[in-house]
């Protein structure tokens, strides 16, 4: 009875490997090939279902059977004849083998974890595609059978890194806002304290990435905001200390024609700065750049309107000019803008329909080196008077109360246009002696045709002549 006690032990402890040595021990093989076959689909099913997720129900389950295959070999060899040999032997054969087994667990069961700690530390180190490679080494599915929750740590820390990695890879092909947004999730995973710790100044270098990679060709508009938003996500950090100087670098580029005193493109230029104080009421940075641009502004206008004075585009200058005086009422240059105005509108006339104004009547003497021209209204209409030339200026002439319109129908027959004995409106021109562009118009009337003349006024003398408004019937 002792040796079938003997042989029950050493058949109980030969299977408590969980291999089923006991039953090939009692020489009862269909036991043993039925113990391989129901360990082989429980460690197929806790491979397939992930079994260190849920580690506690499968560590049960392969106790029960593991029991179960000892409580079967006492019991198979507890009823059998003893056995012929010594009973150490298989005693000692099967705690032998399961010091292998448990040894060889145990260091299985170390994989998954020693794997996590290399993941882990290339994860902290900011190197995700090393870490993604540990971390796939201790998910691997054979290890599922260690039940450690090594595996569940190493797939979170694989899906942190993937999303780095990803990001990068959008980084990469200069795809900034994939890049940021995958940054940002990244911290968001982890609220802000990821495994890599340097991973929020990544994501604002990335910010000075994209705000460089604007200035470069996006509008100023979107390159300062852009730069702007370094310094209030991340101060402190070497990305928003670099601000200042790359909205410096951004002026300089944007103002090239500037620089190159090419003026109206220049003012083209500076426009966008100057919205910035609008857009972002109160930012230092955006009234530093608008200040620079409005400094700038008043030269680059006053030249480009001149510029184009000069090369004939009147409509642009006059259009340049009329906002200098409109923005710079009290510049010293205003009294030369009116000037160049009157010009450009005397120019724009003689350019279109008019009539011809004839030289001016001579009519007797004037201080010398200068001439005096006096016009008299026999019209109901006020006339003004444009001059350009030594001088430039305007004049007006009230309108005649008594007169009327003449018609070229009745002219030479009942006319009366400038007859002597009327009392009528006149205003008279002192200006130095040259050569001058006359205009005479009737601003309250612009169905009366303008009349232009180039006059050449000698010094010493006086002119008069008299106008007055005729319909035409031809």
């Amino acid at each position: 009875m002792a040796g079938s006690s003997s042989r029950g032990a050493a058949a109980a402890l030969l299977n408590a490997g969980g291999l089923g040595a006991g039953y090939l021990y009692l020489r009862l093989w269909g036991r043993a090939v039925g113990s391989w076959l129901v360990t082989a689909l429980l460690v197929l099913a806790a491979l397939g279902l992930h079994a260190s997720g849920t580690p506690w129900f499968w560590i049960t389950l392969f106790a029960l059977w593991l029991a179960h295959q000892v409580y079967s070999g006492w019991k198979h060899g507890s009823a059998g004849p003893p056995g012929r040999r010594a009973p150490w032997l298989p005693l000692t054969a099967g705690a032998a083998l399961l010091a292998l087994v448990i040894a060889g667990a145990v260091q299985y069961r170390g994989g998954p974890q020693d794997a996590l700690e290399r993941g882990d530390a290339a994860h902290a180190a900011g190197d995700c595609a090393t870490a993604v490679e540990h971390y796939d080494a201790a998910t691997a599915t054979r290890n599922e059978l260690t039940f450690s929750p090594a595996l569940d740590r190493a797939a979170d820390g694989r899906a942190g890194c993937r999303i780095v990695l990803t990001a990068e890879a959008a980084a990469g092909e200069a795809d900034y806002p994939g890049a940021i947004n995958g940054y940002g999730d990244y911290l968001a995973r982890y609220d802000g304290t990821p495994p890599w710790p340097g991973a929020e100044d990544r994501l604002a270098g990335l910010h000075l990435d994209q705000a460089d990679s604007l200035a470069a060709d996006g509008t100023v508009e979107a390159a300062y905001a852009a730069y702007a938003a370094i310094p209030a996500g991340f101060p402190g950090s070497a990305p928003a200390a670099a601000v200042p100087d790359r909205l410096d670098a951004l002026y300089e580029a944007r103002t090239t024609a500037l620089a190159a005193g090419d003026h109206c493109p220049a003012v083209d230029e500076l426009r966008p700065f100057l919205e910035l104080a609008g857009e972002h009421r109160d930012d230092p940075l955006a009234e530093d750049l608008a200040g620079r641009a409005r400094d700038a502004l008043p030269d680059a206008l006053y030249a480009c309107g001149m510029d184009d004075y000069r090369d004939e585009h009147y409509t642009d200058a006059r259009t340049t000019l009329e906002e200098f005086r409109s923005l710079y009422p009290d510049d010293a240059r205003s009294g030369q803008v009116d000037d160049t105005l009157i010009a450009i509108e005397i120019a724009q006339i003689g350019s279109g329909s008019t009539g011809d104004l004839p030289d001016p009547t001579p009519a007797g003497s004037a201080p010398g080196g200068t001439a005096t021209v006096e016009i008299v209204n026999d019209s109901p209409e006020a006339l003004e008077i444009l001059y350009t030339g030594t001088e430039t200026g305007t004049g007006t002439v009230d309108a005649c109360g008594g007169c009327t319109t003449q018609s070229d129908l009745l002219s030479g027959w009942s006319g009366s246009a400038c007859q002597a004995g009327i009392d009528r409106p006149t205003t008279t021109i002192r200006l130095p002696a040259g050569t001058y562009e006359f205009v005479v118009r009737t601003p309250g009337d612009s169905s009366v045709t303008p009349f232009h003349g180039t006059w050449e006024l000698s010094s010493g003398t006086a002119y008069s002549d008299c106008y007055f408004i005729e319909t035409s019937y031809y």
